[in-house]
């Protein structure tokens, strides 16, 4: 029989029994077998968090590392302590899922370690946790998913009001398979191009964009002298966790000196800021889009590519998204404007946003009404 209690400072307890066969053992050198090699007796009391998972890694043979930026996200930082853990004949991998779950973190497994860092749902909150927050998050992580089991669950809908939210997520949770209420929500709100995160006793919901634009706002401190520009976005996108997507051949067009010497001095300023301050002494702009940041080049710059021409560079970039049709005074005929996306203020590409995802739905349903929609891998495996 193998089995362990645990309690976290937080007052949160549990205790969890497991039957089943002995594992054979590892030799230690590699770091998956050393997971799965069972430990005798093994009992910490009163240590903080990284302290506690290294000594467990210590008595199984491997190394466990705590991410700082994520132990940083934990309600008392790298101070969170571990009330109790007492383990008898279970395996670090038995044990690890339960300790880190009620704290919104994760494991993975690297050649030499095991790197612990905060899950998805916690790093949304883009702040330090509260211990409500871990509570709603384990409660979740912890419940199937039902529509009964759903309906008591508080929800607010950071998403424009020209859309009827609500019924667009209910849309998706009905076809996102099996699974707890954090798996499903997670499958629903990405098919819809929102994310979900803890915020104390409810869940809130934004779009990707929102949560990219936060991620954004995390305030930094270095300095660049000299560098290439393509390095120095790359490296702010890697601090907002966020993909970046550049034009193509953009560095080319810009001056040598900026595309290959530009200097930049950030002091506790938000990573927009910098993105903000880069576009207004380089030539570039940003733009903020579901699956990232994408980086181009200004209209000035397109307009002295095109030989000085203003109007060449007005929507030079990206496809049309919209038309404007304006009729003639006698209603015989009718001007038609093309419009590109770079021509339109965020709200309206958000709302045209929110229109395609409704009737794209739409169209599921209508080709498919009964087929369900999974996840990769399967919410419910």
């Amino acid at each position: 029989m193998k089995s362990y209690l645990w309690h976290l400072a937080c007052g949160f307890s549990s205790m969890l029994v497991f039957a089943g066969s002995a594992v054979g053992e590892a030799n230690g050198a590699d770091v998956a077998r050393a997971l799965d090699q069972p430990l005798a007796k093994l009992s910490i009391a009163e240590q903080e968090l990284p302290a506690a998972l290294a000594e467990m890694g210590r008595q199984a043979g491997v190394t466990i590392t705590v991410d700082e930026a994520s132990a940083d996200l934990l309600p008392w930082g790298r101070q969170t302590k571990v009330k109790q853990i007492v383990v008898e004949n279970s395996t670090l991998r038995d044990v690890l899922p339960q300790v880190l779950g009620a704290l919104g973190m994760r494991f993975e497994i690297r050649p030499n370690d095991v790197l612990v860092t905060a899950g998805e749902p916690l790093k949304r909150i883009n702040r330090r946790g509260t211990w409500d927050d871990l509570k709603l998050l384990r409660e979740l992580s912890e419940t199937e998913y039902t529509p009964e089991n759903f309906e008591k669950v508080k929800i607010q809908y950071r998403i424009s009001s020209k859309v009827d939210a609500p019924a667009l997520l209910h849309g998706q949770l009905v076809k996102s398979g099996r699974g707890s209420i954090a798996q499903i929500l997670e499958v629903a709100t990405a098919s819809l191009g929102w994310v979900w995160f803890p915020n104390g006793d409810h869940v809130a919901i934004r779009t990707m964009e929102a949560q990219i634009a936060n991620r954004m706002s995390r305030r930094v401190t270095y300095r660049f002298e000299s560098e290439p520009l393509a390095r120095i976005l790359i490296d702010l996108a890697d601090r907002a966790e966020t993909a970046i997507d550049f034009e193509p051949g953009m560095m080319l067009k810009l001056p040598a000196t900026v595309a290959q010497g530009t200097s930049l001095m950030l002091n506790q300023s938000s990573i927009r800021q910098a993105f903000e301050l880069l576009q207004a002494e380089t030539g570039i702009k940003y733009e903020i889009r579901r699956n990232g940041i994408y980086v181009g080049l200004s209209d000035n710059i397109h307009g002295q590519a095109a030989g000085g021409d203003p109007t060449a560079a007005r929507g030079s970039g990206g496809a049309y998204v919209g038309k404007i049709s304006i009729a003639s005074s006698d209603g015989k005929y009718s001007y038609d404007f093309l419009l590109r996306a770079d021509e339109l203020p965020d709200d309206i590409l958000e709302y045209r946003r929110q229109i395609i995802e409704e009737y794209i739905q739409k169209m599921r349903a209508d080709m498919a009404p009964n087929d369900a929609i999974h996840s990769p891998g399967g919410a419910g495996e």
